[in-house]
């Protein structure tokens, strides 16, 4: 559509089908046709007088005054066949917003909660951007800015196994697991009050070894207002079991959200999962306090930073709680020069931070070896948990980081006997993936390749039955979990 000069502005409006113009067939509303006409004859949508005035052709239509010098010019484009909103997939989510490009509406914050009323959505946690009565009052603050001076780009690129399971007191973890399958790519998941969620733990290990193999798990309330934080232990546990918090977003909008991020090629997990995490499109409304965790990347932050705290003061409350997170971010990135002064800093207080994580649980998830062997050295607890239940030994194995596996494992690190029963459900997944390295992964941390899933099957059974001859010969060849002998010299490096 072409932009009027002066007040006047011209908008398109995509007309799909829906409440506003539903009709009775047979005692049944479905969407009805002509849009268009309809609003023609009605006088709050269209301005008959002044259309003939300026000699509109038939297909556009013109609102009453908005103000003395402002008029909205607008046409109807209708879908066809019309469909109905309950029956739109991600095909027809493109389509629209391939026929609305240049000329977005915002609608992500809103969400529908009456079926009968004309006025039937709400944007809950978000003001109205404008509205309209004798005049159109718009809050100019809460409008998006424009980035950039490029052209709108329509992504239509979006992943198609996402999914939405709304959590309840008792609900099983079977069901859970169920619904996290494979070809899920990513869930959002519906929980109580401000991201709280069952706190039982063969629950929590569904959600967190779904979260390993590479499920992304969006928390979002299941309230209409408010938004999920950590203030409760439940959300922290769900936190700590591997899901991204969806602040106040909508399951609508997060939805959307995970299906367009996870259609973004190029992209790690965590780069996805900081996407996710971060504001967009003014689809959510991050904490005022959001900073990203401080990175001690490069020798010469590290020392900045370590003769910083070093000076001390008087706040020991302050050492207490930046130390630690210091350490485990220098750890982390593998900083050796920044990790050494920062142990040493915190060597008569706790290394553990806000969620329980030690220097060595970051060291070992980000596969940094050289971090790992000073911090035995240190003396650090190698079989210590976080608050989500992980160990060193089990954030390496989750990233297949067979060096870091290998000194855990030499330092005293083992999986626990729940871990170990647990373990045959995992294995029966990386062998339906044709995962051999974290089968390998597996093994050298100590788990038996032939510990049956929670349906009897192995995962030399579900290779077989897959006909992957590849992971049949390794399991094979491993003997059913014979420990580090199986896997060779290899699992060993020099550090």
């Amino acid at each position: 559509m072409a932009r009027a000069a002066g007040p006047e502005r011209w908008l398109l409006a995509v007309y799909t089908g829906g409440t506003i113009g539903m009709r009775s067939e047979r005692g049944v509303l479905v969407p009805g046709k002509g849009l268009a006409a309809v609003l023609r004859m009605l006088p709050m949508f269209h301005d008959e007088e002044h259309a003939r005035a300026l000699g509109l052709p038939e297909d556009t239509l013109v609102l009453p005054p908005a103000s003395p010098d402002q008029r909205v010019f607008y046409t109807v484009l209708e879908c066809q066949p019309l469909f109905d909103s309950s029956d739109m997939t991600i095909t027809e989510w493109v389509q629209i917003a391939q026929i609305i490009e240049n000329q977005l509406f915002r609608g992500n914050r809103v969400t529908k909660v009456d079926a009968r009323r004309f006025a039937a959505f709400c944007s809950p946690n978000l003001p109205p951007l404008a509205a309209v009565g004798a005049d159109v009052s718009i809050n100019r603050e809460l409008v998006c800015r424009v980035r950039g001076q490029g052209r709108l780009v329509v992504h239509s690129s979006m992943e198609r196994n996402v999914g939405l399971l709304r959590l309840y007191p008792g609900i099983p973890a079977s069901l859970v697991r169920a619904f996290l399958q494979p070809p899920m790519k990513g869930v959002v998941i519906e929980t109580f009050g401000s991201g709280n969620g069952p706190t039982k733990p063969d629950l929590l290990q569904e959600l967190r070894a779904a979260a390993e193999r590479g499920l992304v798990i969006v928390n979002c309330t299941l309230c209409l207002q408010g938004a999920v934080t950590s203030d409760y232990g439940a959300g922290v546990a769900l936190s700590g079991a591997g899901t991204v918090p969806g602040f106040d977003m909508t399951s609508e909008a997060a939805l959307a959200k995970l299906s367009y991020v996870l259609g973004l090629p190029g992209l790690s997990l965590d780069g996805r999962k900081e996407l996710l995490a971060r504001d967009l499109r003014g689809e959510m409304t991050p904490p005022a306090a959001d900073e990203p965790r401080p990175s001690l990347q490069g020798s010469v932050l590290g020392r900045g930073i370590a003769q910083l705290l070093s000076l001390r003061q008087e706040a020991d409350e302050m050492w207490d709680a930046l130390v630690p997170s210091l350490a485990c971010a220098a750890a982390y990135t593998g900083d050796l020069e920044a990790l050494q002064v920062l142990v040493e800093l915190g060597s008569d207080r706790s290394l553990e931070d806000f969620s329980g994580q030690t220097p060595l649980h970051a060291a070992a998830q980000a596969g940094q070896a050289g971090a790992v062997t000073m911090l035995l050295q240190r003396g650090l607890d190698v079989n210590a948990r976080d608050k989500g239940g992980l160990s060193p030994l089990l954030l390496a194995v989750g990233g297949r980081h067979r060096g870091v596996i290998g000194l855990l494992r030499a330092a005293g690190a083992c999986l626990s006997a729940q871990e170990l029963e647990d373990s045959g459900t995992e294995l029966c997944r990386l062998a339906s993936r044709g995962d051999c390295e974290g089968l390998r992964a597996w093994g050298q941390a100590g788990a038996d390749l032939r510990q049956p899933g929670y349906d009897g099957h192995s995962a030399l059974h579900v290779a077989e039955a897959a006909g992957n001859l590849e992971v049949v010969a390794l399991l094979q060849n491993l003997r059913g979990g014979a420990g580090d002998q199986a896997l060779g010299p290899e699992v060993l490096p020099a550090v």
